[in-house]
């Protein structure tokens, strides 16, 4: 059989490719193009270095201190975004919480469910995180809700929602790769040489 040389070694270079990042399907996920792909309520989104985790962009609680700002779906001050799901597909999701002074406390909502309802201590960015989120359709819906006893001294950033199980980052730049894959580019190397001495 006769194969292409090029075909063989694109073949090679995809099986020995380093793995890749997880793919983030939040739009917007650090909030640096202000309110883009959000819909929210008594939120400020765009740039605040001071209230970010990762500079420019972040999401501030502007007004809410009253308890539906934390239990009503499309109610009270909330941040949401429609994802683009595959069906029973697993997911893990997590963001970063700032509360600066005040009672804070937040609540997460997953395809039209609370998932949760937790106090946000104040001080540094904290990560929240859940796993095995299970989407029911193409579209699933992420609505995060904040509270603050003060109104406006909490933040919230860097979104990520990723099929659960996917590495969360990729591997370095000149990482250096398996046993098993310098066996095969070596084999495909020297397959090769094989079919260009065959030619001649």
């Amino acid at each position: 059989m006769n194969i292409p040389a090029s075909l063989l070694m694109s073949a090679t270079l995809a099986c020995c490719a380093l793995p890749a990042a997880a793919i983030n399907i939040v739009q917007n996920p650090g909030f640096e193009q202000a309110t883009a792909g959000w819909d929210y309520e008594h939120f400020a989104l765009g740039p605040s270095p001071l209230w970010a985790h990762t500079d420019p962009g972040m999401a501030r609680l502007t007004y809410c201190a009253t308890e539906r700002c934390l239990d009503t779906l499309f109610g009270g001050a909330y941040i949401g975004q429609l994802l683009a799901t595959t069906p029973g597909q697993d997911y893990d999701l997590s963001f970063w919480v700032r509360s600066f002074t005040g009672e804070s406390r937040l609540s997460v909502f997953w395809d039209g469910v609370q998932l949760a309802e937790t106090v946000t201590p104040n001080g540094p960015m904290l990560r929240y995180s859940f796993s095995g989120l299970v989407a029911s359709a193409n579209a699933t819906l992420l609505q995060v809700h904040g509270y603050n006893s003060l109104n406006q001294h909490m933040s919230f950033d860097d979104f990520s929602v990723v099929r659960a199980g996917e590495p969360a980052v990729a591997a370095p730049v000149g990482a250096v790769p398996e046993p098993g894959a310098w066996a095969l580019l070596l084999a495909a190397l020297g397959m090769l040489a094989y079919i260009r001495r065959r030619r001649r």
